[in-house]
């Protein structure tokens, strides 16, 4: 009975160390950035600070219902990059109304399951973008 407990124990352990690693976000971008001139014909920049070179995007979703946008792949960064991004997702500007940013590791141009850090709030009001 003793045996077989230290052994559950050791499992146990095993899937604890493993799936906080899993959760940490290892590789996955520690926080990010956006700000804004204050016109939607300058775009934004995209602040990203990353542990390790990855392939990086943005998920894009309408509030206040939180319906996807769109995607838009920024590329491959590492460290503290600075990334101009014009408002366009799917080749269209976005339209007057509130967003949620996320930024999200990509992998063949779709983003993945690792977790990225909170989402940023965008908010477009004719020509004029304000973040926050």
């Amino acid at each position: 009975m003793r045996i077989k407990l230290v052994g559950f124990l050791a499992v146990l352990a095993t899937m604890l160390v493993s799936s906080t690693a899993w959760a940490s976000g290892e590789g996955a971008p520690a926080s990010f950035t956006l700000s804004a001139r204050g016109v939607v014909s300058q775009g934004v920049t995209v602040k990203p600070v990353l542990k390790k070179p990855r392939v990086i995007g943005l998920v894009v979703f309408r509030q206040p219902k939180h319906t996807e946008v769109g995607t838009v792949s920024l590329g491959s960064f590492s460290g503290r990059p600075s990334i101009h991004w014009n408002l366009k997702v799917h080749g269209k500007l976005l339209t007057s109304g509130s967003y949620s940013i996320s930024l999200r590791v990509f992998a063949n141009g779709k983003p993945t399951t690792i977790p990225g850090p909170r989402p940023k709030k965008l908010t477009i009001s004719g020509q004029h973008v304000r973040v926050g």
